[in-house]
Protein backbone atom coordinates (compact mmCIF):
# COMPACT_ATOMS: atom_id res chain seq x y z
CA UNK A 1 0.00 0.00 0.00
CA UNK A 2 1.44 3.80 -0.65
CA UNK A 3 -0.08 5.60 1.91
CA UNK A 4 -1.98 5.40 5.34
CA UNK A 5 -5.14 3.17 4.68
CA UNK A 6 -7.13 6.84 6.23
CA UNK A 7 -6.03 8.01 2.89
CA UNK A 8 -8.40 5.84 0.87
CA UNK A 9 -11.47 6.77 -0.36
CA UNK A 10 -13.74 3.99 -1.91
CA UNK A 11 -15.31 4.41 -5.14
CA UNK A 12 -18.84 3.37 -6.10
CA UNK A 13 -19.78 2.80 -9.53
CA UNK A 14 -22.28 5.91 -9.82
CA UNK A 15 -18.99 8.30 -8.81
CA UNK A 16 -17.46 6.42 -11.58
CA UNK A 17 -19.72 6.39 -14.41
CA UNK A 18 -19.94 10.04 -14.14
CA UNK A 19 -16.54 10.59 -14.25
CA UNK A 20 -16.30 8.83 -17.49
CA UNK A 21 -19.71 9.59 -19.15
CA UNK A 22 -19.42 12.78 -21.11
CA UNK A 23 -23.14 12.51 -21.16
CA UNK A 24 -23.38 12.31 -17.76
CA UNK A 25 -25.38 15.24 -15.80
CA UNK A 26 -22.79 15.10 -13.22
CA UNK A 27 -19.44 14.32 -15.48
CA UNK A 28 -18.39 18.04 -14.30
CA UNK A 29 -18.81 17.66 -10.46
CA UNK A 30 -17.31 13.94 -10.76
CA UNK A 31 -14.23 15.59 -12.41
CA UNK A 32 -13.87 18.36 -9.93
CA UNK A 33 -14.53 15.79 -6.34
CA UNK A 34 -11.89 13.75 -8.15
CA UNK A 35 -9.26 16.27 -8.44
CA UNK A 36 -10.25 18.19 -5.18
CA UNK A 37 -9.33 14.40 -3.39
CA UNK A 38 -6.17 13.49 -5.33
CA UNK A 39 -5.24 17.53 -4.42
CA UNK A 40 -5.65 16.26 -0.61
CA UNK A 41 -3.54 13.48 -1.52
CA UNK A 42 -6.14 10.69 -1.14
CA UNK A 43 -6.31 7.35 -2.45
CA UNK A 44 -9.10 6.32 -4.59
CA UNK A 45 -9.98 2.47 -3.96
CA UNK A 46 -11.30 0.36 -6.41
CA UNK A 47 -13.19 -3.20 -6.20
CA UNK A 48 -14.23 -6.04 -8.57
CA UNK A 49 -17.53 -5.47 -8.02
CA UNK A 50 -17.14 -1.04 -8.79
CA UNK A 51 -15.43 -2.45 -12.59
CA UNK A 52 -18.57 -4.73 -12.83
CA UNK A 53 -20.94 -2.53 -12.46
CA UNK A 54 -19.04 -0.03 -14.79
CA UNK A 55 -18.65 -2.03 -17.85
CA UNK A 56 -22.38 -3.12 -17.35
CA UNK A 57 -23.96 0.34 -16.70
CA UNK A 58 -21.38 2.33 -19.36
CA UNK A 59 -22.03 -0.12 -22.21
CA UNK A 60 -25.84 0.32 -22.14
CA UNK A 61 -27.70 2.03 -24.60
CA UNK A 62 -30.93 2.24 -22.66
CA UNK A 63 -28.74 4.16 -20.27
CA UNK A 64 -26.94 6.78 -22.46
CA UNK A 65 -26.99 7.89 -26.40
CA UNK A 66 -23.56 7.23 -26.76
CA UNK A 67 -22.70 4.12 -24.81
CA UNK A 68 -18.89 3.02 -25.04
CA UNK A 69 -18.72 -0.19 -26.45
CA UNK A 70 -17.18 -3.05 -24.45
CA UNK A 71 -13.65 -2.67 -25.76
CA UNK A 72 -13.13 0.86 -24.95
CA UNK A 73 -15.04 0.27 -21.18
CA UNK A 74 -12.92 -2.27 -20.51
CA UNK A 75 -9.31 -0.12 -21.64
CA UNK A 76 -10.89 2.81 -19.49
CA UNK A 77 -11.42 -0.04 -16.46
CA UNK A 78 -7.95 -1.05 -16.87
CA UNK A 79 -7.02 2.48 -16.79
CA UNK A 80 -8.18 3.09 -13.76
CA UNK A 81 -7.19 0.13 -12.34
CA UNK A 82 -3.34 0.90 -13.10
CA UNK A 83 -3.76 4.58 -12.07
CA UNK A 84 -1.38 5.40 -9.55
CA UNK A 85 -4.15 7.57 -7.51
CA UNK A 86 -5.94 3.81 -7.30
CA UNK A 87 -5.60 0.88 -5.09
CA UNK A 88 -7.28 -2.35 -5.98
CA UNK A 89 -9.10 -3.87 -2.78
CA UNK A 90 -9.98 -7.37 -3.29
CA UNK A 91 -12.96 -9.49 -1.65
CA UNK A 92 -11.67 -11.33 1.48
CA UNK A 93 -13.16 -14.57 3.55
CA UNK A 94 -14.02 -11.44 6.44
CA UNK A 95 -15.64 -9.02 3.61
CA UNK A 96 -17.41 -11.82 2.47
CA UNK A 97 -18.98 -13.15 6.13
CA UNK A 98 -19.77 -8.82 6.51
CA UNK A 99 -21.45 -8.64 3.60
CA UNK A 100 -23.42 -11.73 4.36
CA UNK A 101 -24.40 -10.56 7.79
CA UNK A 102 -25.42 -7.30 6.68
CA UNK A 103 -27.28 -8.25 4.28
CA UNK A 104 -29.81 -10.17 7.21
CA UNK A 105 -29.16 -7.63 9.86
CA UNK A 106 -30.70 -4.47 8.07
CA UNK A 107 -33.19 -6.80 6.06
CA UNK A 108 -31.63 -6.19 2.56
CA UNK A 109 -32.65 -7.41 -0.49
CA UNK A 110 -31.52 -8.33 -3.76
CA UNK A 111 -31.70 -4.72 -4.96
CA UNK A 112 -28.99 -4.08 -2.46
CA UNK A 113 -26.76 -7.12 -2.71
CA UNK A 114 -24.21 -5.46 -5.26
CA UNK A 115 -23.68 -2.48 -2.95
CA UNK A 116 -23.24 -4.13 0.48
CA UNK A 117 -20.93 -6.47 -1.03
CA UNK A 118 -18.91 -3.10 -2.06
CA UNK A 119 -19.00 -1.64 1.38
CA UNK A 120 -18.27 -5.34 3.17
CA UNK A 121 -15.39 -5.20 0.92
CA UNK A 122 -14.15 -1.45 1.91
CA UNK A 123 -14.81 -1.45 5.04
CA UNK A 124 -13.05 -4.51 5.73
CA UNK A 125 -9.51 -3.30 4.20
CA UNK A 126 -10.15 -0.08 6.73
CA UNK A 127 -12.28 2.37 4.18
CA UNK A 128 -14.25 4.64 6.08
CA UNK A 129 -14.98 7.30 3.16
CA UNK A 130 -17.21 6.16 0.32
CA UNK A 131 -17.15 8.42 -2.98
CA UNK A 132 -20.96 8.42 -4.38
CA UNK A 133 -23.70 10.46 -5.39
CA UNK A 134 -25.54 7.32 -4.27
CA UNK A 135 -25.83 8.10 -0.31
CA UNK A 136 -28.75 6.17 0.46
CA UNK A 137 -27.72 2.88 -0.65
CA UNK A 138 -25.27 2.74 2.62
CA UNK A 139 -26.85 4.90 4.86
CA UNK A 140 -28.50 2.08 6.41
CA UNK A 141 -25.52 0.80 7.12
CA UNK A 142 -24.10 3.68 9.47
CA UNK A 143 -20.15 3.00 8.56
CA UNK A 144 -19.34 5.45 5.94
CA UNK A 145 -18.47 8.92 5.23
CA UNK A 146 -20.11 9.95 2.69
CA UNK A 147 -18.47 12.13 -0.12
CA UNK A 148 -20.83 13.09 -2.89
CA UNK A 149 -20.40 15.22 -5.78
CA UNK A 150 -21.76 18.43 -4.97
CA UNK A 151 -17.99 18.49 -2.46
CA UNK A 152 -20.57 17.60 1.19
CA UNK A 153 -18.61 14.94 3.45
CA UNK A 154 -21.23 13.13 5.64
CA UNK A 155 -21.76 9.83 7.69
CA UNK A 156 -24.23 7.27 6.74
Amino acid sequence: MRQAQAALVGVDTPFLVAHTVLEHAEHTQALACCERLLNENKLLALCPTVIDEFLHVVTDPRRFERPLKMAKAIHLAQVWLQSQETVTIIPTEDSNRLHLDWMLRHRLGRKRINDTRIAAIYYEHGVRALLTSNARDFSVLNAFEIINLSNEPRKS
